[in-house]
């Protein structure tokens, strides 16, 4: 039976088209478009079963040359009838909202680092005094770097654009530290973010990042297939027995493999395992190369502590050139 019409994302719209139904009956499938998340807690309210569906593998599979609601929720629909649903990974509510904790602090994060830029840009426009005063300070937004700049005092327009950059700073900073609040709540109730911690190069905030964006750990069979996720592997292309290695693959968490790349350097200070990894591909293949292959090998340890619950512990360092598998 097919029965089709347009509804509103409110509870109620769904009952009434359900109601001949049993709820036991029902399963559903949404496509991972931008807010997939208000029609899975609807539908999870009125159906049996919701499956998320892989966009990108969804169009692979029902390939059509016009695409509409209509025609895309009728190919989902035979999809789900036979069983072909690519799924994607479908985050508890709350999962879903602690990512939109974190991802607003690093917009509010980004758009702070914009700001300083700004006023950077503004103070080298300025005579020499004023240039160097400027550079005598170890950091311009410090306790004493922020009480220059309040009272300094220049021409217009220079003048009027400095007072708003540094309001504008003040707003966002005082937003990154309220979403610090939140992060620091976020960390002390979970366990997992604790041992994480415990790994080099990862504090409180990629504690709480890596954590919430892998969600569940035991989605990912082997730690092979956990840094593919979080893509800090390279594209391969395999033809006639040959097998060639490119740039790291862009199908993946962003945001997890933003956090292991950024973890290397500090990882590499606090570990000297980790520093002879890295070091050793910097010396054979350059430092972006070993940056990119530190990252999965700290990929590696998140997977284990994870899948372990189990916390870090360093390993000596091989003596012969070192290379340690991943």
């Amino acid at each position: 039976m097919l029965a089709r019409k347009r509804l509103d994302n409110r509870l109620e719209a769904f009952r009434e088209f359900l109601q001949p139904y049993d709820k036991a009956e029902v399963e559903a499938v949404v496509e991972a478009t931008r807010s997939w998340g208000i029609a899975v807690d609807i539908l999870e309210q009125v159906a049996d079963k919701v499956i998320l569906a892989n966009p990108g593998q969804v169009k692979l599979i029902a390939k059509a040359r016009i695409s509409t609601d209509k025609i895309d929720s009728l190919a989902l629909a035979k999809l789900l009838r036979v069983g072909w649903v690519p799924e994607a990974y479908l985050r508890p509510r709350t999962n879903r909202e602690h990512q939109l904790i974190l991802r607003v602090r690093c917009f509010f994060v980004q758009m702070r680092t914009r700001v300083k830029n700004r006023i950077h840009d503004l103070v080298d426009r300025q005579s020499e005094s004023v240039r160097e005063t400027a550079t005598s300070f170890s950091d311009l937004f410090g306790k004493r770097g922020m009480t220059w700049l309040r009272t300094l005092e220049l021409d217009y327009p220079h003048g009027t654009l400095l007072e708003r950059l540094l309001a504008a700073y003040d707003a966002l900073d005082a937003q990154v530290r309220q979403s610090d609040r939140l992060v620091a709540e976020l960390f002390t109730a979970d366990d997992d973010c604790k041992l994480l911690k415990k790994t080099p190069g990862i504090g409180v905030f990629f504690a709480v990042l890596i954590k919430t964006e892998v969600g569940s750990i035991e989605r990912f069979p082997s730690s092979a297939r956990f840094c593919s996720y979080a893509g800090v592997v390279p594209s391969t292309q395999s033809s006639g027995g040959k097998v060639w290695h490119g740039r790291i693959i862009k199908q993946s968490n962003r945001w997890l493999r933003w956090a292991l790349v950024e973890a290397v350097i500090p990882a590499t200070v606090a570990d000297a395992g980790l520093r002879a990894h890295y070091e050793y591909y910097r010396r054979t293949k350059g430092s972006k190369v070993a940056k990119v292959v530190t990252a999965r090998r700290l990929g590696c340890i998140v997977y284990r502590v994870l899948k372990e619950r189990k916390p870090y512990y360093e390993r000596p360092v091989q003596s012969r050139g070192y290379r340690q598998a991943g």
